[in-house]
């Protein structure tokens, strides 16, 4: 009875553990032909490629807090970017060169 008792503080500081700082975000990009994509994620390294578009439902990973930030500049006509960050409201937005980005802080819910 005396362990459990002694246990029971322990568990309970266990579950008040620091906050993590892993984040999963989703992006998708819609228009046609092929583009070149940026991405920057916080605890990460900036990335940058061609792709062909649609691109649907792409996954990463930010491991700080920061701003997340995709660029798509397609090589013919308009682009549209759409960022999904964990539980948060999805960023959309569209051009010729659509940008959307997302600010992690302390009170983004993950």
């Amino acid at each position: 009875m005396k362990t459990l008792l002694l246990l029971i503080p322990v568990l309970a500081l266990t579950a008040c553990g620091p906050k993590s700082y892993t984040y999963e975000a989703f992006y998708d990009v819609e228009g046609t032909g092929k583009a070149q994509l940026t991405l920057t994620v916080p605890g990460g390294a900036s990335q940058s490629e061609t792709v062909d578009l649609p691109v649907k439902n792409r996954a990463m990973l930010a491991n700080a807090l920061g701003k997340i930030m995709l660029t798509v500049k397609p090589q013919t006509g308009q682009a549209t970017c759409k960022l999904r960050v964990e539980k948060e409201k999805e960023i959309t937005n569209a051009g010729a060169e659509a940008k959307c980005a997302y600010e992690i802080t302390e009170s983004t819910d993950n």
